[in-house]
């Protein structure tokens, strides 16, 4: 069934249309808070059943090698705040980062809603995941010293209450990673429409990528502290991985170098446990 929500982040039901997509979805913003999202919500069951084989093939078949680029250049950013101990992927996709991260020395955990993604991590890399929502896997409290969240929060039901369930198994001096789409990404939004001459959708069924949240700075920010956490940095994070994009990433460089601002595609957040929630 479809499932109508209010506001992950300030919890209130007062919002406004800002895109009409394929009936009945339409994409919202909270006018207490600013945070954009769909409402309503394609049954949870679709979103998992989504993300089968034929979602990760092109990742697995044809973009493996320069996927472990991507990758080695964010753990190695990654690895200026935390080096080594037990870390957690949530929404580990095909398993890369999670294999790269045990190979530099960590102890490696991920869970996954995907089935297929879930059987290919452990037959092709012998790693210990967990198939299902991040809170049915019951991990012991304050177990892991890093928690990273890559391009997933913007996938769940309630970015909120995984947050939530991080904070609880994070321990004291631990880093949480969290990398979204950005919802200002105003360069892309330029390019995709100068080369098709209509505007970027932010939600359909028909896509690859079901993104049900879309923060900006101060949403995600918002929404960290809102779970626990207090932001240390927000970063760009420059993925593209296919060459015909990857002057989004150029044009995000010279942008945020003169002005320090992120119109690029996507940003990361590393926090900290601020405080009990």
């Amino acid at each position: 069934m479809l499932r109508y929500v209010i506001c992950d982040l300030c919890e209130q039901n007062n919002t406004e249309i800002i895109q009409k997509t394929e009936a009945p979805f339409q994409i919202v913003r909270c006018k207490e808070c600013g945070l954009v999202y769909v409402d309503p919500q394609p049954p949870r069951q679709f979103m998992s059943a989504h993300y089968n084989e034929d979602y990760y093939k092109e990742w697995i078949e044809t973009q493996m090698e320069r996927r472990i680029l991507m990758w080695r250049k964010r753990l190695k950013r990654l690895s200026k705040y935390k080096k080594n101990g037990c870390l957690l992927d949530v929404g580990f996709g095909c398993g890369t980062f999670l294999k790269l991260a045990k190979e530099r020395g960590f102890d490696v955990r991920g869970t996954e809603i995907s089935e297929y993604a879930c059987q290919y991590v452990k037959d092709k890399l012998g790693l210990d995941v967990f198939y299902g929502d991040l809170k049915k896997a019951r991990f012991p409290e304050e177990s892991f010293d890093v928690v990273t969240v890559w391009h997933t929060l913007e996938h769940l039901p309630s970015p909120s209450k995984t947050l939530e369930e991080i904070h609880r198994i994070l321990r004291k001096d631990g880093l949480l990673v969290v990398a979204v789409p950005n919802l200002n990404n105003f360069i892309t939004r330029i390019l995709y429409f100068l080369a098709r001459w209509k505007k970027l959708k932010f939600f359909s069924v028909k896509a690859k990528e079901l993104h049900l949240y879309h923060f900006s700075i101060p949403t995600l920010t918002a929404i960290l502290e809102k779970t626990g956490f207090q932001v240390k940095k927000i970063d760009l994070d420059l993925a593209q991985i296919e060459p015909s994009k990857k002057i989004v990433d150029v044009f995000t460089r010279v942008i945020y170098f003169f002005s320090r601002r992120n119109f690029g595609e996507a940003m990361k957040a590393y926090a900290v446990k601020a405080r009990k929630i």
